[in-house]
């Protein structure tokens, strides 16, 4: 098994990049509560199921592109292996998208008091969708059948088009 980052088209650097943004910021911080000057912030990891399941299959999408590309053998499943990856990023995408959009916020002016989503979220965020986008084209890109595409069954000749009627007797 031998890797080489050159040959990977650009949407597999696009994957891999963005599943190696996602896992760092699993370290950042993604909710956060200010009072005045004092603050406490927790990281993905710590952020709830959503937040660091949505980051870690983030994470597994492109490492299962980068051990594809490299030639390693892996158990072969009904669907492609593009639309894997891409089914994976997008589901990690959507965890992350409910973690962000059931973190409570607040903001106390009078009080210098905040609480919401941090940098690392939204980090996390960015980096989900351009997975998810370049996956999607890439999966476009590699003519895979699509495992909701119908069935082609060839055995039966297709079906003639009726005659043409004739031209009415004057």
């Amino acid at each position: 098994m031998r890797f080489d980052w050159k040959q990977l088209s650009t949407l597999d650097r696009v994957v891999v990049g963005g599943a190696a943004v996602a896992f760092i910021a699993l370290f950042l911080p993604w909710y956060g509560v200010s009072v005045g000057p004092f603050s406490a912030s927790v990281s993905g990891w710590s952020a709830g199921f959503t937040a660091w399941a949505g980051g870690l299959l983030l994470t597994v999408a492109g490492v299962l592109l980068v051990l594809r590309r490299s030639g390693a053998t892996l158990p072969s499943l009904q669907i492609g292996p593009t639309v894997l990856v891409a089914g994976i990023a997008a589901l990690g995408l959507l965890l992350v998208i409910i973690r962000w959009t059931t973190l409570p916020r607040y903001h106390v002016s009078s009080l210098s008091y905040d609480a919401g989503a941090r940098y690392g979220l939204y980090v996390a965020l960015i980096a989900g969708i351009a997975e998810v986008t370049a996956a999607v084209m890439a999966m476009r890109v590699s003519g895979e059948k699509m495992p909701w595409a119908p069935a082609n069954h060839s055995a039966a000749p297709p079906a003639q088009p009726p005659p043409a009627p004739s031209a009415p007797d004057e």
